[in-house]
């Protein structure tokens, strides 16, 4: 997924129950957690080799899953006064881990969730890089649950679900591979 897809998602996974408990700022809080892997992305002002060989790594790993979301926690609970903290931990866990669970079904580019302990990377490549579904899905559902938020629950829980069950018909029926599909194998074989 790309960053504003990540954005959708972690909106809609707030709906769930942050919004309800935390109001906006928890909200805030679950699109913070929810992008926070991809500050490995910054990599980019390395330059593209940096950014090939850190990119899927460095916030991926298990130091930022694990610290990450407390992390946010503790700052959403001492700058905005939310509390109480572990639920708050517990939802933002919850929001990262949506993150590295569709970064590793979704795409090829392995993704190495145990760094810095195993350089074991996961990528199953369910979908293709420009696949429309998810993306549409996210948006929709987002933008219905801006526009009346107390449908947001059922948009969000309707979009998730809709969105796994696309993602186990794509692992029953594969796409097929196509000559623009081929261009991005490279990734399987970069260090």
């Amino acid at each position: 997924m790309k960053i504003p897809e990540h954005v959708a998602l972690s909106y809609l996974v707030a709906q769930l129950g942050v919004q309800q408990q935390y109001g906006p700022w928890g909200t805030v809080a679950m699109i913070a957690a929810g992008c926070l892997p991809d500050l490995d992305g910054l990599t980019l002002l390395g330059g593209w080799r940096c950014y090939r060989t850190y990119h899927r790594i460095l916030g991926h790993g298990i130091l930022v899953t694990l610290v990450g979301p407390f992390m946010l926690a503790a700052l959403a609970a001492f700058a905005f006064g939310i509390g109480p903290i572990w639920p708050l931990w517990g939802w933002l866990q919850m929001s990262l881990l949506a993150h590295l669970f569709v970064d590793v079904c979704f795409y090829r580019w392995p993704v190495q969730l145990l760094w810095p302990f195993s350089n074991r990377g996961w990528g199953f490549g369910l979908l293709s890089w420009n696949d429309l579904v998810p993306t549409l899905t996210l948006y929709a559902a987002a933008a219905i649950t801006l526009a009346w938020p107390s449908t947001g629950a059922k948009c969000a829980a309707g979009a998730i679900g809709i969105n796994l069950l696309y993602l186990g018909w794509r692992a029953w029926q594969p796409e097929p591979i196509t000559a623009w599909g081929r261009l991005a194998g490279w990734r399987l074989d970069s260090p």
